[in-house]
């Protein structure tokens, strides 16, 4: 499946929308095979993708919550000039 950015992110980057979504895909398909890894060494690699994703998730939410504020004071702006 092929995505195309739009370049019209007025309220809302849908870019990051799914960044987040694929990251959180990987990180419960990681947690599934870390749940049922018998073997130390790569559960710990597991163990450490998931924490990594867990980051990645929680600086992509942050990001697109913050452009989400930028986006809604910019609307605003321009209403108020309408």
């Amino acid at each position: 499946m092929e995505l195309k950015c739009t370049h019209t992110c007025r309220g809302l980057c849908g870019a990051l929308e799914i960044a987040e979504r694929k990251e959180r895909e990987a990180l419960n398909l990681y947690r599934e095979y870390a749940s049922g890894c018998d073997y130390p060494e790569v559960r710990d690699i597991l163990e450490r993708l998931i924490r990594e994703r867990e980051q990645a998730v929680t600086g992509l939410r942050e990001k697109r919550l913050e452009l989400e504020v930028k986006f809604s004071t910019l609307e605003d702006i321009n209403d108020s000039f309408a």
